[in-house]
């Protein structure tokens, strides 16, 4: 009989090369999650939304953002470093209500998994896309100046869509307060881009009279909602609409990055129709603000 004699550096190395191997499949086949995080040692902060909340094309982007387009110097990183929290973001770019609540982008968890029991701060910036407001204002900008293959979503879907928006909300909210129950809850809402003179135009602007009321008005239709999401959940709320009156696209100061036709989706052009770095910055102010409001809760 033979007899096989085995050292313990050997046993040992085959040991830990079985170790390493199990612990290198872990991590390949574990989910992936785009999340950016401020270096802050507070509190635990949520930032969620779609791409006026990543911030597509302002500042310096977050290369493990991935598709998702975020940026190193939106609202959420802006305010997490003011105030040394711990920001937890997983905002995107084209992001609806269903990428909170059922499924992510590119991959991605839906971004509600981001929220934990421990969080104590939670940012919504959602709903434009649910009701395709950039979408058409793209659409229409690009055939009001002879574009092709234009896509503007159809009057009927469109009143269907904000039709049940405000329910979506109400669950968005519903679902952050079940899962972090001592987190303030903060509804944001969009900067415009079209001015309550909705007939003014200008280069940036490139809408036809008509178009520019109908989409003034679907805007306008789009904050209250918001807003009035926050009433019924009595959660706090940034009334961009506010904050960005008179700073629309055709202003002095936009807060909006005018229409430009996008040849590639490179960062170095603004984002037409989203907020530029000034924008960010008052949409981090007014946050600021409701985050030291004792109700906003």
């Amino acid at each position: 009989m033979k007899r096989h004699v085995y050292s313990f550096g050997l046993l040992f190395s085959q040991a830990l090369k079985a170790i390493l191997t199990l612990l290198l499949a872990a991590v390949l086949s574990a989910p992936a999650v785009a999340r950016s995080s401020a270096p802050g040692t507070g509190d635990l902060y949520v930032s969620m939304g779609s791409s006026y909340a990543a911030g597509p094309g302002v500042g310096a982007p977050i290369v493990s953002a991935g598709g998702c387009r975020r940026s190193a110097s939106n609202f959420a990183d802006i305010v997490a470093r003011a105030r040394g929290l711990k920001l937890v973001d997983v905002s995107c770019s084209g992001a609806t209500t269903a990428n909170i609540l059922e499924h992510g982008q590119y991959g991605l968890p839906a971004q509600i998994e981001a929220v934990t029991p421990d969080a104590r701060l939670v940012s919504i910036l959602i709903g434009g896309n649910d009701v395709n407001y950039v979408t058409d204002l793209m659409g229409l900008s690009c055939r009001d100046t002879g574009g092709a293959n234009c896509r503007v979503t159809d009057p009927a879907e469109v009143e269907r869509r904000i039709a049940v928006l405000p329910e979506s909300l109400d669950r968005v909210v519903t679902e952050v307060r079940r899962r972090a129950p001592a987190a303030r809850i903060v509804l944001l809402g969009y900067l415009p881009a079209v001015p309550g003179r909705a007939a003014e135009s200008c280069a940036a602007l490139p809408l036809a009279p008509d178009d520019a009321v109908r989409m003034r008005a679907r805007y306008v239709r789009l904050a209250q909602i918001i807003g009035g999401a926050a009433r019924r959940n009595g959660v706090g709320v940034v009334p961009s609409s506010v904050i960005g009156a008179g700073h629309e696209v055709c202003a002095e100061v936009p807060y909006v990055a005018g229409y430009h036709p996008q040849k590639t989706p490179g960062w170095a052009a603004p984002v037409p129709y989203h907020p530029n770095q000034a924008g960010m910055d008052k949409v981090a102010a007014a946050l600021n603000e409701v985050i030291g409001d004792p109700g906003a809760r």
